[in-house]
C-alpha cells in the first residue's frame, strides 16, 4: 500500500508541476532579475568522517524552476511579500539511519535503530534582497520503514565497494506515512562585499520531525551576496565583480530544541516498530555545526562541507559526515 502511496503521489507532483508550463506572475512587482533555474545534485555520506553509524548516507535531488509555483502544493508556501525573489522548487530525497555497529544480527539494544526515509518535498525559498531577509517553507511527504528501499541501497554501495554487508536490517524502523513542514527565517546581520553574519530561526512540525531551533553563520570570500539570490545567477551582474566567479567558505551553528524524531522513535501511526528508543531516552538539545567551502563559476558551483552533530540519545555518540553537491544554473 506504501508503494501506492508513494508512487501516486510523486505522479502527482510531477503532473501539477510540469503540466503548467508558463509562469503566473500576476500581482507579483519584483524589481530584482527574474528567478533563475537550478538543478542540485546533493551527496551526504560519513564515510567522509571514516565511520559507518546513525545518520549514514543521503541522496537528494532538487529542481529550482518558475512553472513549479503552478503546482497546487506551492499555495501551501509562504513568500516574504511582493517585493519578493521567490524560487520554487521540488526535491526527492532519500536518507538511511543506522546502529552505531552494523555488524549485530539481532537488535542493538540501547542503540539507533535501522531506519530509512522517502520524501518528495516542495519548496519555496523567498529572498528579500533590501531588508536582507531569507525565508525558506517546505512541505515533505512520503514513507518512512522497508518500502524507501535504505536497506537494499546500503547494501549495494557496501557490495559495490567489497565492504562487509550490514546485518540487523529486518528490525528496522516499520512502515508509516511522512506529512512534515517546515520553515526557517534568516536575517542578515551584518553583510559586506567580503563578510556576512546571519541569524536564523527554524521550526519542522509533522511525523517525522518536531523541533525548534535557531542558528548563526558566517561566511566570508568572494562571493554573490546571500540575499542576492539563490547562489548562482544566469544573468552576470556588471556591478559585482564576483558575478562570474565566487571562492568562499562559511561556518554555521545551530542548536534545536527536539521534541519527536520518528527515526528514532517510530512512526506516529504505526506503533509496529520490533525496536525504538523510548522518548525518556531522546537527548532533547541537540547542536549541529559546519564547515564548508563553495567553488562556483558562472552557471556552476561545488560544495564540499563537514558537518558535526552531538549526540541525539542517551549513551549515543557524536557523529560526522560529509555533505558535498553540485549546483547547475540554466
Amino acid at each position: 500500500m506504501q508503494n501506492i502511496f508513494l508512487r501516486f503521489f510523486i505522479l502527482v507532483s510531477l503532473f501539477s508541476s510540469a503540466a503548467i508550463a508558463q509562469q503566473d506572475t500576476a500581482g507579483i512587482h519584483i524589481k530584482q532579475q527574474k528567478p533563475d533555474s537550478y538543478f542540485r545534485i546533493n551527496y551526504d555520506n560519513d564515510f567522509f568522517s571514516a565511520t559507518d553509524r546513525y545518520y549514514t548516507q543521503g541522496i537528494y535531488l532538487e529542481l529550482i524552476t518558475p512553472f513549479i509555483k503552478k503546482s497546487p502544493i506551492s499555495k501551501l508556501l509562504i513568500p516574504l511579500g511582493k517585493e519578493a525573489l521567490n524560487y520554487y522548487g521540488i526535491n526527492f530525497e532519500q536518507d538511511g539511519f543506522t546502529p552505531r555497529s552494523i555488524r549485530h544480527d539481532s537488535i542493538y539494544y540501547g542503540e539507533r535503530p535501522y531506519a530509512s526515509i522517502f520524501f518528495v518535498s516542495h519548496f519555496l525559498v523567498s529572498i528579500n534582497t533590501v531588508k536582507k531577509q531569507r525565508l525558506s517553507t517546505s512541505l515533505y511527504l512520503g514513507i518512512i520503514g522497508p518500502d524507501a528501499k535504505g536497506e537494499e541501497e546500503q547494501k549495494a554501495i557496501h557490495k559495490a565497494l567489497k565492504n562487509i554487508q550490514p546485518l540487523g536490517w529486518q528490525y528496522q524502523i516499520a512502515g508509516d506515512y511522512i506529512v512534515n513542514y517546515n520553515v526557517k527565517f534568516e536575517q542578515a546581520l551584518f553583510s559586506n562585499k567580503r563578510l556576512e553574519l546571519i541569524a536564523s530561526a527554524a521550526g519542522r512540525a509533522g511525523t517525522l520531525y518536531d523541533d525548534i531551533g535557531a542558528g548563526m553563520m558566517l561566511r566570508t570570500g568572494l562571493f554573490q551576496g546571500y540575499f542576492k539570490n539563490s547562489g548562482l545567477t544566469k544573468q552576470n551582474d556588471p556591478n559585482l565583480k564576483t558575478s562570474n566567479f565566487q571562492c568562499y567558505v562559511f561556518g554555521k551553528a545551530e542548536l534545536k530544541a527536539v521534541g519527536y524524531n520518528a527515526t528514532m522513535q517510530g512512526g506516529m501511526f504505526n506503533k509496529n516498530s520490533v525496536y525504538t528508543i523510548p522518548a525518556s531516552d531522546i537527548t532533547r538539545a541537540v547542536g549541529t555545526a559546519y564547515l564548508g567551502i563553495v567553488l562556483a563559476y558562472k552557471r556552476l558551483s561545488i560544495e564540499y562541507t563537514k558537518v558535526y552533530l552531538s549526540p541525539e540519545f542517551k549513551n549515543g555518540l557524536s557523529h560526522g559526515w560529509g555533505h558535498c553537491n553540485i549546483t547547475i544554473c540554466f
